[in-house]
């Protein structure tokens, strides 16, 4: 039996024309083309809808589709699902001291130059954007700890520290986690200690400054605070010092912006100013930036980044709105919706006096060194001198140990 092939022949070759044809068609509507795409993966609960919201206007703006999902990401996670066609192309505000995992990883792309000036920002979020001295993030939002004090307690905030110890001792106390580098930090900063050497934009990991003069001056400090003022003790914890300020049992409560909600729902008498000076210096306090970035897997890197920018320019003030997200930006930091607070505007003070903690993989091995350090000396198994240099050994063994498997 004879075969029709040419009648097969036509049929394929008026198939190909038509598929052709709806190609060229669907390039030619009035309309933007909608059928390209970003995964965003975003470490903030609050704020989700307000980032899907800025991701909506860029996307229709700019033919894309954006889908924002909020995701606690690992960085197991994370190096998977790039992997995928649905893996995420960026993730929105991690924050900074997460940043170097990603980065030591492999999983982090660049941020192109002319993206934004680093002088419009806090100079410690732009800091904290930076790993080995590459820029490898966008900052969003930043934090900090400031003075809260109780109205009915205390009348007027001293300057300095150290008067604030001796007024605190006769009316009421000061409350805070002093076991943690995290509220620390200050005492250690303002005598020329420092935990990793930062010089052009980049950490000297085996530069430890816990145990030079300075820095034990200031432990010497927290041990007064424990055993000659009686101010604090080993088993009070962040927790603890935050109730003891909620119910009137302390005078001061070193705490941040998540504290406020609280207190105010307690009906606390309370106002925030930035930190009294220590040793003659300004009390550096830890920044925590929000960051955003960018898989370096991504197809479309530019046009993540491009998105995480507008974010930026545009969800300001809806990010504070949404969860008292302080901008980074320091033009949005001006604007009136956050300078009528003034509880902001201490923050922002504060912000001014701080410093992110180092943004290094390095850093996480040293919280619970410090911990146990601190309360042996408050036990006096410890001097200052000798807890600041076990601090230093310890981080030393520990820093070499995570390094030994890589």
């Amino acid at each position: 039996m004879k075969r029709n092939l040419g009648g097969k022949r036509k049929r394929a070759a008026i198939l190909t024309v038509c598929a052709l044809a709806g190609i060229l068609l669907s390039g030619c509507g009035a309309g933007k083309r909608t059928d390209t795409k970003l995964t965003v993966w975003t470490n903030m609960n609050v704020e989700a809808d307000t980032i899907q919201k800025y991701a909506d206007e860029w996307g229709a703006a700019n033919g894309y589709e954006v889908e924002v999902i909020h995701q606690s990401p690992s960085v197991q996670q994370f190096a998977q699902a790039i992997n995928s066609p649905d893996g995420p192309d960026a993730v929105i505000g991690i924050p900074n001291d997460q940043l170097a995992d990603y980065v030591n990883a492999g999983l982090t792309a660049q941020v192109p130059d002319a993206l934004y000036d680093d002088a419009a920002f806090s100079e410690a979020a732009i800091q904290a954007c930076y790993v080995d001295g590459v820029r490898y993030a966008a900052p969003l939002s930043v934090e900090t700890t400031a003075l809260f004090y109780n109205t009915d307690l205390v009348s007027q905030v001293p300057a300095t520290w150290e008067e604030l110890v001796e007024q605190a001792a006769d009316s009421g106390g000061v409350s805070f986690d002093a076991t943690s580098i995290y509220y620390d930090l200050g005492f250690v900063r303002a005598c020329g200690g420092y935990i990793f050497k930062y010089e052009n934009g980049a950490y000297d990991v085996e530069d430890i400054g816990l145990a030079n003069a300075g820095a034990v001056q200031a432990y010497e400090f927290i041990n007064a605070l424990c055993n000659e003022y009686h101010l604090l003790s080993a088993d009070v914890t962040a927790d603890i010092a935050r109730s003891n300020f909620q119910n009137g049992q302390t005078a001061y409560y070193i705490g941040g912006p998540w504290d406020i909600d609280g207190f105010s729902s307690a009906g606390t008498n309370f106002q925030i100013v930035q930190m009294p000076t220590f040793n003659g210096q300004p009390f550096v306090t830890p920044v925590g930036t929000q960051v955003s970035f960018v898989s370096n897997k991504s197809d479309s890197q530019d046009k993540a980044w491009e998105m995480i920018l507008y974010l930026i320019d545009h969800g300001a003030m809806d990010m504070y709105e949404a969860g008292d997200r302080i901008p980074a930006k320091l033009s949005d930091q001006l604007a009136a919706g956050i300078q009528e607070s003034e509880y902001s505007k201490a923050f922002i003070a504060q912000i001014n006096n701080g410093e992110p903690m180092p943004t290094v993989s390095e850093m996480g091995q040293l919280w619970s060194i410090h911990t146990n350090n601190i309360r042996s000396m408050w036990m006096g198994e410890l001097t200052a001198g000798e807890a600041a240099e076990n601090m230093v050994t310890q981080l030393e063994e520990a820093v070499a140990l995570m390094n030994s498997g890589k």
